[in-house]
């Protein structure tokens, strides 16, 4: 069984841009330590600009992990029983650190640039079983609209063309492609259509509660959820008591029950992010109900960067994945 943290080590997948690596030390062996007193047995690490890359050293930062730090990284993990696994972001919604060659996409330049970077993290991290390849979110204008520049996302054909290159890219070198689950949970006909069952991992991800009993009252939440569902049009209109009711997160509980047992491994994703006390619980509790033959595991994601301020919050998050190892 896998039971994973994602950890941030790049930044840059979302609308910010810095010069140097936004990264504590002193936060990352937290979060090691914590992650091997749980019994976590994997960290999944966003690379996105956090690392020295050799084939295209434009993408690094000030800061960057040396070759040498991510062997000793490897190699300190693994005699704590933890895997270290490498994650890119390939998603038009998440590709910032892809510099110049974001505005690239889809051509051969974007393809070769691909192609060095999963080998080179592959080689890197010493071949690894799984490489991570994000593609969540993609297409979604939602998302895009609030980015500035140039803003572009594959649809139709070119989505798959470039999901299965990249998905092929890993599996030549003998390591299984893991993805976000969003694109097969949004069309998972067609999805079956495209990818045999053993060719992907899946990472469903989702961060409210599922059992209606859990829901959580809005005028409970955060000040910026109440501001936003008050005030933001369609949703001002609806009457909406619960977070859960909002028709986004309707259709994504009901896409991921519907997609949980195509029959492809998964790993699915749970947060504290939006603090909902039962997202975990929910969350695993409806996987073994309707998928037990297919979970591989499960992750936890504090969707935080790796900072002294922000530990306190990682190492909760790792703590609400130890209640899960315990109550599997």
């Amino acid at each position: 069984m896998i039971w994973a943290l994602y950890v941030e080590l790049g930044v840059q997948m979302w609308r910010e841009k810095f010069d140097e690596l936004i990264f504590d030390d002193e936060a990352w062996n937290r979060t090691v330590d914590e992650s091997h007193k749980a019994g976590i047995n994997m960290i999944v690490l966003d690379i996105g600009e956090g690392i020295e890359w050799k084939s295209h050293p434009e993408l690094s930062v000030k800061g960057a992990w040396s070759y040498y730090r991510v062997k000793k990284e490897i190699e300190r993990l693994k005699a704590l029983g933890i895997a270290l696994i490498p994650k890119l972001n390939f998603s038009a919604t998440h590709d910032l650190w892809l510099g110049e060659y974001k505005k690239l996409m889809s051509t051969k330049a974007y393809y070769d640039v691909c192609r060095d970077l999963i080998c080179e993290v592959y080689d890197l991290f010493e071949k690894p079983e799984y490489i991570h390849l994000g593609m969540d979110e993609e297409g979604n204008a939602n998302i895009l609209r609030n980015y500035e520049g140039l803003v572009n996302f594959r649809k139709g054909e070119l989505l798959w063309h470039d999901l299965k290159f990249l998905c092929d890219t890993v599996t030549s070198l003998g390591a299984k492609p893991w993805i976000w689950a969003d694109i097969c949970c949004e069309m998972p006909e067609e999805f079956k259509k495209r990818f045999d069952t053993d060719e992907v991992i899946l990472s469903p991800w989702y961060y409210f509660a599922f059992k209606k009993e859990h829901f959580k009252k809005i005028a409970d939440s955060s000040q910026a959820d109440i501001d936003f569902y008050a005030n933001t049009f369609p949703y001002n209109k609806m009457n909406l008591t619960y977070i859960e009711e909002d028709p986004g997160y309707v259709k994504m509980r009901e896409d991921m029950i519907n997609s949980a047992a195509l029959g492809y491994g998964l790993v699915p994703c749970f947060s504290n992010w939006g603090k909902t006390p039962y997202n975990a619980m929910d969350l695993v509790e409806m996987y073994k109900e309707k998928a037990p033959e297919y979970i591989r595991g499960f992750m936890v994601a504090p969707w935080c960067r790796t900072l002294n301020e922000n530990a306190d919050e990682i190492i909760e998050n790792i703590h609400t994945m130890e209640e899960q190892i315990k109550n599997f």
